[in-house]
């Protein structure tokens, strides 16, 4: 792979997400399984349950937590190193007032997984995507994507100069 196209994990889509209820350790366990792959970092308790408190995440019914909380921790997780939390909130409550939760959550993640399959310098069109015509709420999750992979990008190749000795 080269500098400009490095192979990004996949994230999953609503329905392949656990459909049982989960408890805390096990909602974290499985958020971090996809976010850890991708960004390098993982989410904490400690921070799932601020996102709670803060309400940038649905608290859950009698502490079991379902596929809506899963699927809100990914995407927290994705976009926590780039957005304040603050954005995060205010972006997901946009995305959920236009949309269910399932479809919101499979536009933000098909909207990832195509853009992170391609190379990450070639300028992109929503065009490209195959979502139906984008609402104004799929063109925010789009710069919310590519404003993530880019980091990414920007993170791996100080990583990789930094380990070849070079500032290049």
């Amino acid at each position: 792979m080269t500098a400009n196209h490095t192979v990004i994990a996949k994230l999953p889509i609503w329905d392949d997400l656990p459909s049982f209820g989960l408890q805390l350790k096990q909602l974290i366990e499985v958020a971090n399984s996809f976010i850890v792959p991708i960004t390098g970092q993982q989410i904490t308790k400690t921070m799932i349950q601020n996102y709670f408190k803060d309400g940038v995440l649905d608290t859950p019914e009698h502490q079991t937590y379902e596929r809506k909380q899963v699927a809100g921790a990914i995407v927290v997780g994705m976009l926590k190193n780039v957005f304040s939390l603050n954005e995060i909130r205010n972006g997901l409550h946009w995305i959920l007032t236009e949309s269910a939760p399932q479809s919101g959550y499979d536009n933000f993640v098909n909207i990832f997984n195509e853009q992170a399959a391609e190379n990450l310098l070639e300028p992109k069109s929503l065009k490209k995507i195959k979502l139906k015509s984008p609402s104004q709420s799929t063109i925010m999750q789009y710069g919310a994507v590519q404003t993530v992979l880019f980091w990414l990008f920007t993170k791996n190749s100080l990583q990789d100069g930094s380990r070849s000795g070079s500032t290049t």
